[in-house]
């Protein structure tokens, strides 16, 4: 099985990182305590939309990607997943939308964390339902819904619980990445039982 893992949101703490730059260098803006939409422009004050992109795109990519810390138990859990994959013929795949002049950071990112996915793959949100994976772990609403719709199947997207995303409907729901292991391995058995 290739096993699609999403780098932010699910391995990197890209809005705590982001919320440090937004705290430090702009301290007139207003960040809630928790983000309650994907669209987490729309619940920050006194920054315009345009302004948050040009944070994180532009002129503090660096500290949003590359400086930003892991989840507390990813890169363990990564590493053991690593393990459990090669031992049971699986690949992990990084498949992450990340504009084009700020993929080094991730590449970098992983690197210092020591995580050796098989391939990393980078695709706009909405097309990754189009890569070569058979699951996808992810923390978006948004490509939740292009996998469905597109994929017609709501078993093999598996989303990564976030304040954000309590409205999606999805078979599975996990708060750490340990919980693959068990979906992946159900989910093959099922595929090739005789």
């Amino acid at each position: 099985m290739r096993i699609g893992i999403d780098v932010d949101g699910v391995l990197r703490d890209f809005v705590t990182a982001f919320k440090g730059v937004v705290g430090q260098e702009y301290p007139n803006a207003t960040i809630p305590e928790m983000i309650s939409t994907w669209k987490f422009e729309d619940d920050i004050i006194g920054l315009s939309q345009e302004e948050v992109r040009e944070i994180y795109k532009d002129k503090f990519s660096k500290q949003c990607f590359q400086e930003a810390l892991p989840f507390s138990e990813a890169v363990p859990t990564f590493w053991m997943l690593e393990k459990w994959a090669k031992r049971e013929g699986h690949e992990l795949i990084i498949v992450t939308s990340q504009i084009q002049q700020n993929r080094h950071y991730t590449l970098s990112w992983l690197g210092k964390y020591t995580m050796n996915p098989n391939q990393v793959i980078f695709a706009r949100g909405k097309h990754k339902w189009i890569e070569d994976i058979d699951y996808l772990i992810d923390d978006s609403p948004v490509n939740h819904k292009y996998w469905v719709e597109n994929r017609e199947d709501k078993d093999n997207f598996i989303i990564f619980n976030r304040s954000y995303n309590q409205d999606v409907e999805s078979k599975y729901r996990i708060n750490s990445l340990s919980e693959i292991k068990e979906i992946v391995e159900r989910g093959w058995k099922s595929n090739y039982e005789v």
